[in-house]
């Protein structure tokens, strides 16, 4: 494989009317192809899960070649992948691997939740003023690539061979073109600097590692390369399909979700709880609560996960012995605010209101009123609406901007009795996208890169909604006391553990 080396291949084929998005998930590979009218016309997906590794306690890993031979299978799934005129590739955030000048990998992937480089993380703290200044952006944490640069200069005889360090979907696309390139946005942990398409480059000077390393940033939406001749014959897509600089999975999701203006929020509900706000402008938030990454039309996401996703909900009804179905209909029967049942959905530590990690899940108020399977159940998802609240208010607070317009994806997006107590908590109507998957925001995004077309033109074509959610006034006003309630209970435990 010669890097940078690849030109467009004139071929005189017409222009055919098919989008590529590929997301490369945790759990599964999905490929959507949209038509130009917006319509999904065909989709695939492969599980993957199994080729996640944990050798140590800590390590979270995967096979790079593994995973193109999965990518590769599920476009062989899609019958009309030969029809294609532009191809975009989104990946999950901070997985990494490095590659030498031959392109071949020279480590597994190292996961996006491997958390190995605890001591580099502190590390990088103490040895690089930059990098604590750009905390106010990007908290220091295991799982952002520079501390794992530095585990691998430590703990590895080949870092020396090291050609570049590509983010999930650069190496999928460096599998597809031959090109080495990403966006801001799929290098938001790896120190990508906002203003401008350029590195942290003071904090790698100040822990001895090569900024050089690192690939080049080009814009969301720009053309990294050209499929190549070898990628055609093994993917079945034309050679010479354009293929388009994208973003991660999280931001695919926003994408897919239509979410193109200041105010605009989406939410992924699913193992995680995950909120995106679009704001226009990058005010610090000195309590660490959320991050910021960049997002295309020069706007920018605020926002992060918290850990009121499923788990909980989960656990409860494995608990009980009752589906998640038998525990929303019994949940119906209990009151707002549960008769003081207060709950703690985030069971894997605390983010909002204030970042408390060894806070974990828990109930205040049991009672033989309040220790029913309805009442639990309820008391947890009006924990994860009190949680999406809060952190909706954090970024507002902070940021200055008014979120106008909520809308919500992901597996939890189902249960009509959660979205509905998400409206009453935020005090916000809630709008249920139709199509939540990633692979169709990076199908938008490979639309709007090969043909200019604005993004909001592209997402009224295909951005819709399966049911819509409006406050009732006073339920809000009930909602707004427990929150303050739970904020007092939160503050209160948090000295405790």
């Amino acid at each position: 494989m010669h890097l940078y080396r690849f030109e467009k291949l004139e071929l005189g084929r017409p222009c055919m009317p098919g989008f590529l998005g590929v997301d490369v998930g945790t759990k599964n590979i999905k490929a959507v192809i949209l038509d130009e009218t917006g319509r999904v016309v065909e989709e695939a997906s492969t599980p993957v899960y199994d080729l996640v590794k944990q050798p140590r306690e800590g390590f979270v890993e995967r096979d790079p070649e593994g995973l193109w031979a999965r990518v590769k299978e599920t476009l062989a799934k899609l019958k009309r992948v030969g029809d294609v005129e532009g191809v975009c590739v989104d990946a999950t955030s901070g997985t990494i691997v490095p590659i030498g000048r031959d392109g071949n990998p020279l480590y597994p992937l190292i996961m996006y939740n491997d958390c190995r480089a605890v001591e580099e993380a502190q590390e990088l703290r103490q040895r690089s003023e930059s990098a604590r200044e750009f905390e106010k952006f990007l908290p220091i944490v295991p799982q952002l690539v520079l501390p794992r640069l530095m585990w691998l200069k430590k703990h590895t005889d080949f870092f020396g061979r090291i050609y570049k360090v590509l983010h999930e979907s650069d190496y999928i696309v460096l599998k597809l073109t031959g090109a080495v390139a990403t966006s801001t946005n799929t290098a938001g942990k790896s120190h990508a600097l906002f203003d401008r398409l350029d590195y942290l480059r003071e904090a790698y000077d100040d822990v001895e590692v090569s900024v050089d390393i690192m690939p080049e940033l080009k814009p969301i939406g720009a053309v990294i390369g050209y499929v190549t001749r070898e990628a055609a014959e093994e993917t079945g897509l034309p050679p010479g399909v354009p293929v388009i600089n994208g973003v991660t999975d999280a931001t695919a999701g926003d994408i897919t979700a239509g979410v193109f203006k200041a105010g605009q929020a989406s939410v992924t509900i699913g193992t995680a709880l995950t909120v995106h706000v679009v704001v226009d402008r990058l005010v610090p938030d000195e309590l660490l609560r959320f991050y910021y990454k960049t997002y295309v039309k020069d706007l920018y996401i605020a926002g992060g996960f918290t850990n009121a996703g499923t788990p909980a909900l989960d656990t409860i009804a494995a608990l009980m012995g009752k589906s998640l179905d038998e525990l929303t209909e019994l949940a119906k029967e209990a009151p707002v605010g549960c008769e003081g049942l207060i709950a703690c959905s985030e069971w894997f530590g605390v983010r909002v209101p204030r970042s408390y990690p060894n806070l974990r899940g828990f109930f205040v108020g049991l009672s033989e009123r309040t220790a029913k399977p309805g009442y639990i159940f309820r008391s947890l998802l009006e924990a994860s609406a009190i949680t999406l609240k809060l952190m909706l208010e954090a970024v507002e607070e902070v940021t200055g901007t008014k979120v106008y317009d909520l809308r919500i994806s992901g597996g939890a997006s189902r249960n009509d009795l959660f979205m509905q107590i998400i409206a009453d908590a935020t005090g916000r109507s809630v709008r249920i996208v139709e199509e939540p998957h990633s692979a169709v925001g990076s199908a938008m995004l490979a639309m709007w890169g090969c043909t200019g077309e604005p993004l909001e033109t592209i997402a009224s074509k295909v951005v819709k909604f399966r049911a819509v959610f409006e406050p009732r006034e006073e339920t809000t006003r009930e909602y707004g006391q427990l929150a303050e309630k739970y904020r007092r209970l939160v503050e209160a435990l948090s000295g405790l553990v």
